[in-house]
C-alpha cells in the first residue's frame, strides 16, 4: 500500500517530539507577540462544541504492530458464489425447442437451486435410473460434464419409461434436492427424452404427452417448493421485526 505522505507526516511528527527549542514567533512593530496559527484555532471557536479528538497518534502507533483493525461483519450468504458446473447445466437445460412451459420448469429449478444455494447432499435415489446418465456422467473429465457430446437416444419411449419408473420410485424429498446430484440429473435426462421425442419414427411410438405430463407435475412441484420458500421467509421477516400475525390490522 503507497504510504508516502503518511510517512512524511509521522517524520515530522517525530522531529517536533525531539526539538527542545521554543518555537520562533513573529513580533509585529506595535511589540505585542502574535498567538500562534494552533493556539488561535483553540481560542476561537464558531460553536461551544468540545473539539473531535484527534485519531492520528493512535494511528500512528499501530504502525510495524500486528493490531488489525475490525472488521464489518459478512453475512454467510454474500460470500455464497454460483458454483461452476450450474452455468452449462443451466445452458443446456434452457432450449427453447421444447416450448414455453419447459422453458417455464427450468426457471423455477434454477431459482430454487439459488435458493438452496446448489447444495443437496446425498443427491437422488441411483437405484432404477436410467443407465444413459452413469455411462455420460463416467466420461466428465475433472467433474466436468461435456454437455457437446450427449448420449444419442437410439428407442425414445423406451427411455422416457425408464424416467417415469424411476420418478415413481421418489420420495417427495426427492423433488426438493439441488446440487450437482439433485433434480439436475432428472432434467437433463427429461431434455434428452423430449428432445428425441420432437421427430418420432415410423417404427417408434410417440412418447411426447408422457413427457408433456412429467413437465407439468414437475413445475407444479416446484411452484409449491417456491411457495413453501416464501412463506418461510415472510415469516421469518416478521419475527425479525416482531409483527407477528396477531399484530397486523
Amino acid at each position: 500500500m503507497w504510504a508516502g505522505p503518511y510517512n512524511a507526516g509521522v517524520s515530522c511528527y517525530h522531529m517536533c517530539v525531539r526539538s527542545t527549542a521554543p518555537p520562533l514567533q513573529d513580533v509585529p512593530s506595535n511589540g505585542t507577540p502574535s498567538i500562534p496559527l494552533q493556539d488561535a484555532e483553540v481560542a476561537v471557536r464558531r460553536s461551544s462544541r468540545a473539539p473531535v479528538p484527534s485519531t492520528s497518534l493512535d494511528r500512528q502507533n499501530e504502525i510495524g504492530t500486528n493490531v488489525i483493525p475490525p472488521q464489518p461483519p459478512v453475512s454467510e450468504a454474500a460470500v455464497i458464489e454460483e458454483p461452476p458446473w450450474f452455468a452449462p447445466a443451466y445452458d443446456h437445460l434452457k432450449n427453447n425447442a421444447l416450448g414455453p412451459m419447459w422453458v417455464d420448469l427450468v426457471e423455477k429449478w434454477a431459482k430454487h437451486e439459488c435458493i438452496k444455494c446448489w447444495k443437496g447432499g446425498k443427491g437422488l435415489p441411483t437405484k432404477g435410473r436410467p443407465e444413459e446418465w452413469q455411462k455420460w456422467t463416467s466420461k466428465a473429465r475433472w467433474g466436468v460434464r461435456n454437455y457437446s457430446r450427449i448420449p444419442s437416444v437410439e428407442d425414445t419411449a423406451d427411455l422416457g419409461l425408464c424416467i417415469i419408473n424411476w420418478v415413481s420410485s421418489f420420495n417427495p424429498a426427492d423433488f426438493g434436492k439441488a446440487g450437482l446430484h439433485g433434480m439436475v440429473a432428472l432434467l437433463t435426462l427429461m431434455a434428452w427424452w423430449g428432445t428425441a421425442a420432437l421427430t418420432p419414427s415410423s417404427w417408434n411410438s410417440d412418447s411426447r404427452p408422457q413427457w408433456q405430463d412429467l413437465v407439468q407435475d414437475l413445475s407444479n412441484r416446484f411452484d409449491t417448493l417456491l411457495d413453501e420458500h416464501l412463506v418461510s421467509k415472510r415469516s421469518l421477516e416478521n419475527d425479525n421485526t416482531g409483527e407477528g400475525p396477531e399484530n397486523k390490522r
